[in-house]
C-alpha cells in the first residue's frame, strides 16, 4: 500500500518526522516528496500516525500517475468510492492546466450519483482526492481516498441567538480581529457608524487581509442605529458588573442577545452607553483593558467553558 501523508503548514524536520512515522510501521519506506510525504508499508495504524501534530491528512493511493482520459478517470473514481455511501471530491492542481475544479465535477459526480453513490458537502464516508499535474503537454492524475476518521473532535456549542456590534472601528486590524472571531464562531457582526463611506474602506481592506472566510455565508451588516429586538449588553471598564452577573444573564436569558464593543481608542461612545440593557467590566485589570477582540474571545470563552462543563 501507498500513502500520501500531508503536513500541516508549520516549522517540520522532516527527518525527524520520518523517523517517528518508522516507529509507528515497520518494514516501511518513507519518501520526501515537496510539501508532503510517501510512505510505502503493508500495514498502517492510522489513528496513532492522526494523533502526530505534524500530520494533516492520510491518502490510501489507489493509483500512480495517469494520463488524464475522463472515461477512465470516471471508472477509477467509482473504484476507489466503493463500499463507501457518500462522498466528496477535493482536487489539487499542482501547476497551471487548462482544467477546473467544476469540469472535473461535472464529469464525475453524475457517472458516480448513476451508480448509487451520494454527494456529502458536511459529512462524507470518504473523500475523493485528486490531483493533477502537468507534465510534458500532457495531463496526469492520480487518486486517493481520505476516510472520513481524520476530522478531529469538535466541541459544538449553540451560539445562535448572539451577535456582535463593534462600533466606531478606526483601524483595518481592528474589524480584522472581529471578523476571525465572528466567522469562527458563526456570529453576525454589525458594524455601528455614523460615517458609512471610511468604515466602507477599511471592510474592504480588512477581507483582504483576513485569508480564508467565506463571505457569501457569512453576515456583516454596516449600520447607523442600534439594531432592534435584542438585548443589548455593553462592555467596559467603568461597570459595576462582572463576569459573575454576566455568566448568569447570558445562561438565563433566552432572548436574542447582542455583544456590544467599542474601539481601541475611545472605547463605547455615551449614547451607546445609555442605550445599553446591561453593562459589564471584565477582569480584574482596569488600568490596561482588554482591547476589543480580546474581550469578544473572553466573553465568548467564559460562555462556552460553562456550557461544556454542564453538558
Amino acid at each position: 500500500m501507498k500513502f500520501l501523508i500531508i503536513l500541516n503548514k508549520f516549522d517540520i524536520d522532516k527527518n525527524k518526522l520520518i523517523n517517528k512515522i518508522l516507529r509507528f510501521s515497520e518494514n516501511s519506506e518513507v519518501e520526501i516528496n515537496g510539501t508532503y510525504l510517501i510512505l510505502k508499508t503493508n500495514k498502517i495504524n492510522r489513528d496513532e500516525f492522526l494523533k502526530m501534530h505534524e500530520i494533516k491528512e492520510i491518502i490510501e493511493l489507489n493509483t500512480e500517475w495517469k494520463e488524464l482520459n475522463f472515461r477512465i478517470l470516471k471508472e477509477d473514481c467509482l473504484s476507489a468510492i466503493k463500499g463507501y455511501g457518500s462522498y466528496l471530491i477535493k482536487t489539487n492542481f499542482l501547476n497551471k492546466i487548462p482544467l477546473s475544479a467544476k469540469s472535473v465535477y461535472k464529469h464525475i459526480n453524475p457517472y458516480l450519483k448513476h451508480e448509487g453513490l451520494i454527494v456529502s458537502e458536511k459529512s462524507p464516508d470518504a473523500i475523493i482526492y485528486l490531483e493533477f499535474k502537468k507534465d510534458k503537454n500532457k495531463i496526469l492524475y492520480l487518486i486517493g481516498i481520505i476516510k472520513n476518521n481524520n476530522k478531529k473532535e469538535i466541541i459544538n456549542v449553540e451560539l445562535n441567538n448572539f451577535s456582535v456590534l463593534l462600533e466606531e472601528p478606526r483601524l483595518v486590524e481592528e474589524i480584522s480581529d472581529f471578523i476571525r472571531v465572528c466567522y469562527i464562531f458563526k456570529l453576525n457582526l454589525f458594524i455601528l457608524t455614523k460615517n458609512k463611506s471610511p468604515v466602507e474602506r477599511l471592510l474592504i481592506k480588512a477581507k483582504k487581509i483576513t485569508k480564508g472566510i467565506i463571505y457569501e455565508n457569512f453576515k456583516i451588516d454596516i449600520i447607523s442605529s442600534m439594531p432592534k429586538d435584542y438585548t443589548k449588553v455593553g462592555f467596559t471598564k467603568h461597570a459595576n458588573e462582572n463576569e459573575s452577573n454576566l455568566l448568569d444573564l447570558l445562561k438565563n436569558n433566552k432572548e436574542k442577545i447582542c455583544l456590544i464593543f467599542g474601539n481601541d481608542t475611545y472605547g463605547l461612545s455615551q449614547e451607546i452607553r445609555d442605550s445599553l440593557d446591561y453593562c459589564f467590566r471584565l477582569t480584574p485589570e482596569i488600568k490596561k483593558p482588554l482591547k476589543a477582540n480580546q474581550a469578544l474571545s473572553y466573553v465568548l470563552g467564559l460562555y462556552n467553558g460553562q456550557k461544556v462543563i454542564s453538558m
